[in-house]
């Protein structure tokens, strides 16, 4: 009897020795993995790092970015991303090569915007099993097995959105007013979406309130953030009444936020998947917004209504405006006026939770972002001729008004 009590202490001794050195090998210092370079002036490409505590890594990241911007002969424009949950700046991090490839390819197309990238990072874990972990697969249903260590990293992005993330911004918000800056755009992905949030929502709404049209845009994928968190920003409306200040884009077959999320939350949803959706947007036939379609009338009349139905033909994505989801919206000028548009994105457009910053999206925010140039009168002449003779030969095409 003493043999077999002896054996079972000993068999539960190796499994506490095991689980506590499974911890120490996944634990994940939270250290930067970057260090700006002599020639960081004349990079196009950077990189801001801060710790769990809100505080920059390395403030000569910042210098850099800033002297790139001060030497620039014609003002840049800045495309920012923020990884989330499991990723981090490591050279080798999927989210870190992919947007590296995401910028190159806008810089590319987008040759007279003078764009510069910036890779936000920070510690999406802190501990990692790495046989729990999905991350590099968009359509993975193992991630969620993990997803309770989600929660002690959303504290921590909220406190950077909030603390550091909001002080690069007011920097950033700086060089736009000295006219040193045209503009920036931020992508903030899963929990990056959260740290998105929580460090512009203040100034949205203080500058929509001051009636300032600000021309920088937030575009939080798949956000990991509580409906209760976007309140009372679902109030606001935009400036011009045209262009959103920020847009919630969130998947329809995100397993992780739409599934895991409510069951672990009781029930709550995230911002994308509930009352707040004001669009949804889905992929053309055959990626041709012009193939008429065998619809219900119903839905035909409402996308024959001006500004119900809008389409990114060179995406061949169709953005229709969703009615009474909430008290604000009765129509779809109310759905479009909203300061913060949040869409419903079909599978195809957006796959999964980590189905993002494909080479589809750029051509979609390089034609979105050239819309809104127009609109504002940014674009070069040559360019804004071009983009004015599309428009009246599409409109010219389908019988409407130019």
């Amino acid at each position: 009897m003493k043999k077999v009590l002896f054996r079972i202490a000993i068999s539960k001794l190796l499994l506490v020795a095991v689980l506590l050195l499974s911890l120490a090998l996944c634990y994940v210092p939270d250290q930067p993995y970057h260090v700006p370079g002599a020639d960081i002036a004349q990079q196009n490409f950077h990189v801001i790092e801060f710790n769990d505590e809100g505080q920059p890594h390395n403030p000569a990241q910042l210098a850099g970015l800033k002297a790139r911007i001060s030497q620039s002969s014609a003002k840049p424009e800045l495309l920012i991303f923020i990884h989330g949950w499991h990723h981090s700046a490591k050279p080798d991090d999927e989210n870190f090569i992919a947007f590296q490839q995401f910028y190159q390819q806008m810089a590319q197309s987008d040759a007279q915007r003078n764009l510069i990238g910036l890779y936000i990072g920070w510690r999406g874990d802190k501990f990692d099993p790495l046989w729990l972990d999905g991350s590099t697969d968009a359509s993975s249903q193992v991630e969620a097995l993990d997803f309770p260590t989600i929660f002690q990293r959303k504290s921590v992005a909220r406190r950077i959105g909030k603390s550091g993330f909001s002080a690069l911004l007011d920097e950033l918000d700086g060089l736009v007013s000295a006219g040193q800056l045209q503009r920036y755009t931020v992508l903030g992905h899963s929990l990056g979406g959260a740290v998105a949030l929580h460090g512009s929502k203040d100034r949205i709404s203080k500058a929509i309130k001051a009636g300032e049209d600000n021309p920088n845009l937030f575009i939080l994928l798949n956000p990991a953030v509580r409906a209760s968190e976007y309140r009372p920003m679902d109030e606001l409306l935009s400036v011009d009444r045209q262009k959103p200040a920020m847009v919630v884009l969130q998947s329809k077959g995100d397993y992780a936020l739409k599934e895991a999320w409510s069951w672990l939350r009781d029930g709550e949803r995230v911002m994308g998947n509930s009352w707040a959706i004001t669009h949804d947007i889905d992929r053309c036939v055959r990626g041709d917004c012009s193939i008429a379609l065998n619809i219900p009338k119903a839905l035909a009349e409402h996308d024959a209504t001006p500004g119900c139905m809008m389409t990114l033909a060179k995406s061949g994505w169709k953005i229709r405006a969703r009615l009474q989801a909430r008290r604000t919206v009765q129509s779809c000028g109310d759905a479009n006026m909203q300061a913060v548009w949040v869409l419903a994105v079909s599978d195809d457009i957006i796959s999964g939770h980590n189905g993002i910053l494909t080479p589809d999206h750029a051509v979609a925010l390089s034609e979105i972002m050239a819309k809104i140039d127009l609109h504002r009168n940014q674009l070069p002449v040559v360019q804004r001729q071009l983009k004015q003779a599309e428009q009246q030969a599409e409109a010219l095409l389908t019988g409407a008004a130019p």
